[in-house]
């Protein structure tokens, strides 16, 4: 009896002290989090953390979500209350300059009339009518008053953008804590901003993506292809296919020597701008700016476009099967320079036909490759790319050269002119350059510069097309707002370059942060093997037919007369002889294809024994060793 009493009594107080323990914890260790995840996607970036230590004037949050609206939809719930934790660790972080408000906008309320009065988006959950509130709103610190308090508005918080939700906060709170963007420049002979012919929508385009991202951080200045001047107060200077007049690349080039940063987008290919030209708009579709880059000690090789057989990206084919094209690429962190800010956190960036980068010999800059190729690419001519139908010709011959080549660099250090002789004369033929779009006013042109006043720092992407939407994001329509939805990196990386040529570094960590989705390295490993052997093969079955038929035609030639459409025994027992090789290729690529599904099949089968059996077992005989050594002990 008393055994048992004292049993029970034990019991009683290990659950207390279990209850007491808990609540220490909790309180001693409130705010501590330890993630464990390769990625840290649970983490604050430092870029974050040095957003909220320097807020120039208090911030305050106010978080609408339709908690009395959402009772039978837990998954709205819980990411609701994700957002709630990730803004309370703003809170924190911020040493009390940033207020937060957590507000449930019920139905018919002044909260909800509130909500919508800052142009928060009420979701339909319910064929009843039934909405939800799931917005953010930041406000300003207050003003003198008759002034309009400074407000920046999340409309709704998107699980789908759970990614990204981190960087859309910490935008939220930089850009109402900021009385003034940064003034960009862009000049581009490509339809960045809309207006030009998709050609697989057979639609008129929308602004571009990777600019509509930058104009929510920046003031975007679209200027001429013609323009004499650029402005004073421009912090970066960004050329995307640049097709300038004379008299613009000279000022391009004071422009830089005069201490100004420039982001700069070439391409000895731009299938971008194909849909341009077949609207007979003009244009070009390459652009190499040989004059300013020759003065700056680096070049793009002409009329080449780098093939990478690593990091091909299958597309569709006429087969109705995807072929990996050798002018798609996908890179991965591996081909970043992950000692340089801008592309250390990328994670994949895709390019189509993008150039070679090269240092000239005896160049005084310092040339920082940002991304290069494998060792298993070549350079091909740009010509097999025009009015290409089957991606397959590329790898007919393609034969990789071991060197990498460079995509991306960053250029630095001291530069001089590419106009010695000073402001060049008006060329007859610079008329009209730019489209329609207007020139900046006549103006006096400053003092000419010889060399740099300053350090300059340029970024060159041999590419355009990895700002086009197709190679990263894909953009709908919810309930009258666009969506984006990316599947790359190509956006990130357009946005940190301008971030860092700026001077706005903190936002860069935050935005590149990590994938909730891993890839199959091992099964894509697996397919592009069986790929290249099917190739191989279809190769062999191809030659084998072209053999054939010069047979049949060389015996064909030898008949005269009647006999000339009769086939004759020997012309009978080639095609004979054809049909009994084909069938057998066709069994050597069916078995190809089915020692893949092998090959995958047996690695999930290893993968689900580990998971069901080796695990749970390793974990019975961990307990079973600590049983064993408590009783030997007592």
């Amino acid at each position: 009896m008393n055994s048992k009493l004292f049993s029970k009594s034990g019991l009683i107080l290990l659950a207390a002290g279990v209850v007491i323990l808990t609540a220490t914890v909790n309180y001693l260790l409130r705010g501590a989090r330890v993630d464990l995840t390769q990625d840290d996607i649970y983490t604050l970036s430092s870029g974050t953390v040095n957003i909220m230590k320097n807020l120039p004037e208090p911030v305050t949050l106010k978080f609408y979500f339709s908690r009395s609206q959402t009772g039978d939809i837990p998954q709205i719930r819980n990411y609701a209350r994700r957002v709630q934790e990730l803004l309370q660790e703003y809170v924190q972080l911020s040493n009390g300059r940033i207020e937060l408000e957590v507000i449930d906008p019920e139905p018919f309320s002044e909260h909800e009339d509130e909500a919508a009065g800052y142009g928060l988006q009420a979701v339909p959950v319910s064929r009843a009518g039934q909405t939800v509130y799931m917005g953010l709103v930041a406000l300003g610190a207050d003003v003198k008053e008759g002034a309009d308090r400074k407000t920046e508005t999340i409309r709704f918080l998107s699980p789908d953008k759970e990614r990204f939700l981190e960087y859309d906060v910490s935008n939220l709170i930089y850009g109402v804590s900021h009385t003034s963007k940064p003034k960009l420049a862009l000049i581009s002979s490509l339809p960045v901003n809309g207006g030009g012919f998709d050609m697989a929508t057979r639609q008129l385009q929308q602004p571009w993506m990777s600019i509509s991202q930058l104009e929510k951080l920046y003031t975007v200045q679209t200027l001429a292809g013609d323009v004499k001047q650029i402005p004073d107060d421009i912090s970066l200077l960004i050329l995307v296919l640049p097709e300038l007049s004379l008299a613009t690349r000279y000022a391009v080039d004071q422009y830089v020597l005069r201490g100004g940063n420039a982001l700069i987008f070439l391409d000895p290919f731009a299938e971008s701008a194909g849909g341009v030209e077949m609207m007979g708009q003009g244009g070009t579709q390459s652009a190499y700016l040989e004059d300013l880059l020759n003065t700056w000690g680096v070049e793009m090789v002409k009329d080449h476009f780098v093939a990478d057989d690593k990091f091909a990206l299958s597309v569709g084919s006429a087969m109705g099967r995807p072929i990996r094209h050798l002018g798609i690429l996908g890179y991965g962190k591996s081909s970043f320079n992950g000692a340089d800010v801008v592309t250390s956190n990328l994670k994949t960036v895709n390019f189509s036909s993008a150039g070679a980068l090269k240092l000239k010999e005896g160049a005084a800059v310092t040339f920082e490759p940002l991304l290069q190729s494998s060792t298993e690419s070549a350079l091909l001519n740009t010509t097999q790319l025009t009015m290409m139908s089957d991606p397959k010709v590329l790898q007919k011959g393609f034969q990789p050269t071991g060197e990498q080549y460079t995509i991306a660099a960053r250029i630095t250090g001291q530069m001089k002119t590419a106009f010695p002789d000073g402001q060049p004369e008006p060329v007859k033929s610079d008329e009209g350059k730019g489209g329609n779009q207007s020139s900046e006013p006549e103006a006096p042109l400053p003092a000419h510069i010889q060399a740099s006043k300053k350090t300059a720092n340029i970024i060159l992407v041999a590419d355009t097309d990895v700002l086009s939407n197709r190679l990263w994001v894909q953009v709908s329509q919810f309930f009258g707002q666009q969506v984006a939805n990316p599947f790359a990196n190509n956006g990130d990386m357009f946005t940190n370059m301008a971030d860092n040529l700026t001077g706005n570094a903190d936002l860069i960590s935050i935005r590149s942060r990590g994938q909730f989705s891993r890839p199959f390295t091992r099964v894509d490993e697996l397919e592009r093997q069986a790929q290249a052997r099917f190739l191989k093969t279809e190769e062999e079955l191809n030659q084998q037919l072209q053999s054939t038929e010069r047979r049949l035609m060389e015996l064909q030639m030898k008949k005269q007369g009647k006999d000339a459409f009769v086939m004759s025994a020997e012309q009978t027992q080639e095609v004979e002889k054809f049909k009994q090789e084909k069938l057998k290729i066709r069994k050597q690529l069916r078995d190809v294809q089915h020692q893949l599904n092998l090959d995958i099949d047996r690695l999930g089968t290893q993968l689900k024994w580990i998971n069901i059996l080796l695990v749970p077992m390793l974990l019975t005989l961990v307990a079973l060793f600590w049983r064993g050594r408590r009783l030997r002990i007592a």
